[in-house]
C-alpha cells in the first residue's frame, strides 16, 4: 500500500459470501486485483487497499452487504430444518392455503 491508502476489511461466514462482497465492490468501482480473500478460522476475510476518501462507501458496501448474507444463511438453514421436518412442512403449508383461503373468500 502507498501512503495515501488505508486497508478495509469484513468478515463472512461461507466463502460464497466473501466472494460475492467481492463481486459487488467490483460492481461499485473498485479494482478486483487489488481485493483479496483469505482463510480465517472458520471464516472468510475480505481486504482490499483504497484511499480514505472512499473508505466510508467501501465500509457501507461491506457491512451492509454482511448482514444481508448473515440473514440469507440463517434462512437456508432455517429451510433445510423445516426440509428435515415433513410433518411440521405439511401443517405450515396447511395453515397459509387456510389463511390465503380466508382472505380472498372475504364478501
Amino acid at each position: 500500500m502507498s501512503h495515501d491508502t488505508v486497508g478495509i476489511e469484513a468478515d463472512f461466514a461461507t466463502r460464497e459470501s466473501a466472494h460475492a462482497a467481492k463481486n459487488r465492490l467490483v460492481r461499485a468501482g473498485f479494482a478486483r486485483n487489488s481485493i483479496d480473500i483469505f482463510r480465517s478460522g472458520d471464516g472468510f476475510v475480505v481486504r482490499l487497499p483504497i484511499r480514505e476518501e472512499n473508505r466510508a462507501r467501501a465500509a457501507r458496501l461491506l457491512k451492509g452487504t454482511a448482514l444481508v448474507e448473515r440473514a440469507k444463511h440463517s434462512g437456508w438453514a432455517a429451510a433445510d430444518r423445516l426440509g428435515s421436518q415433513p410433518l411440521l412442512a405439511l401443517a405450515l403449508a396447511g395453515l397459509a392455503g387456510f389463511v390465503v383461503y380466508g382472505l380472498t373468500n372475504r364478501r
